[in-house]
């Protein structure tokens, strides 16, 4: 299993918030050896690996879903209404191509569409369009074409229609999802090698649901969590755009994204200096960030088990909540390498010494 065949195959793959179905046959399929699988009702996966000792245990943390819409109203004119599932800004929406997936896994291409300018009473009005304003047409002509030919019902998912694309000159990958499917890729290889390498400590790797509308499968992972420490491995938004200023701190070919502070997670000193040692030691290169909004599932481990030590670990992701999106293949491999050296080195010791 090559790593660039991983992050196409999980990318294109088409799981919103509550429909994570096809990620979970994805990880059943490639992670195998694992001690123990768990799974819980909402649909999260936990794979555990023991090691040489028992503690510290460490979980690992990816979400599956992705952003995308809901069918929210079928037209009498064959069109459909949308609602969004996750973070979106309307501005990106306008022209852009979906896919629509109805109850029997059929995929239907579409387009988003609104009331064209030439068609406005005020053609020179500058008019701010929500998503409220916005259909998706697939070609139906009809309410009962879409109910009978298309079998398309209400809450069926709808997902940005993308291609991926690899440019090897500068390792550059373009697709959806890297938010988190980059961080499911992660999950998925370092499962792998755990199952063929030693490692001093309990090692849990979590494939959660329903980060993207609130956290909602790591709450649940919280309620029976006993992890010393978590890792949540993420697609971190990069910010190396023209415009931001000197404010950026993540960029996409540069390494690790190292999150020491976002509005739901406070790093613990002790593990700060964990990592940031471990990564010099090793000559990882890495970014450290203060973010200011957003936020992921290590909020939410964080309190669970009378306090969970966590970080935030990814791959920076430029344009992520978005229908296209660019990573870099050697950061991804820069997040795979740390994530090995961490797990030979965190022991009980190095656990001690976290904890403080």
């Amino acid at each position: 299993m090559k790593s660039l065949d991983l992050i196409r195959e999980l990318s294109l793959a088409g799981a919103i918030s509550g429909c994570e179905r096809e990620i979970v046959n994805i990880l059943d399929k490639y992670i195998s050896h694992a001690s123990e699988i768990r799974k819980d009702k909402m649909g999260s996966v936990n794979y555990i690996f023991t090691g040489k000792a028992s503690r510290p245990r460490i979980m690992l943390i990816a979400h599956m879903d992705e952003i995308g819409f809901i069918v929210s109203k079928l037209e009498d004119s064959g069109f459909l209404r949308i609602h969004p599932v996750g973070g979106w800004n309307p501005d990106t929406l306008l022209s852009s191509m979906v896919e629509v997936i109805n109850r029997r896994g059929e995929r239907y291409p579409g387009v988003i569409g609104s009331v064209p300018v030439h068609f406005l009473k005020d053609k020179n009005e500058n008019v701010k369009l929500e998503i409220k304003d916005m259909f998706v047409d697939i070609g139906a002509r009809s309410l009962s074409d879409l109910e009978d030919n298309f079998a398309i019902r209400l809450g069926d998912q709808v997902l940005p229609l993308a291609h991926f694309f690899y440019q090897q000159k500068n390792e550059t990958i373009i697709s959806k999802a890297f938010d988190d499917r980059i961080g499911i890729a992660a999950l998925v290889e370092i499962a792998r090698w755990l199952a063929d390498n030693e490692h001093p400590n309990e090692v849990h790797c979590f494939a959660s649901v329903q980060e993207e509308v609130g956290t909602r499968g790591a709450r649940t992972a919280a309620l029976y969590s006993n992890a010393d420490i978590c890792i949540v491995l993420e697609g971190a938004p990069a910010d190396d755009i023209p415009g931001i200023g000197d404010y950026s701190q993540t960029a996409v070919g540069k390494g690790v994204h190292l999150r020491l502070y976002d509005p739901a997670l406070l790093v613990k000193r002790e593990l700060r200096d964990f990592m940031i040692e471990t990564a010099e030691k090793h000559k990882i290169r890495y970014q450290q960030a203060v973010r200011k909004y957003g936020r992921t599932d290590g909020g939410e481990i964080q309190t669970a088990n009378y306090g969970t030590p966590a970080i935030v670990l990814g791959v920076p992701v430029r344009y992520a909540h978005s229908h296209q999106g660019i990573i870099c293949l050697t950061d991804y491999q820069e997040l795979l390498k740390f994530l090995q050296i961490i797990l030979s080195e965190l022991d009980m010791q190095a656990w001690e010494i976290i904890r403080g």
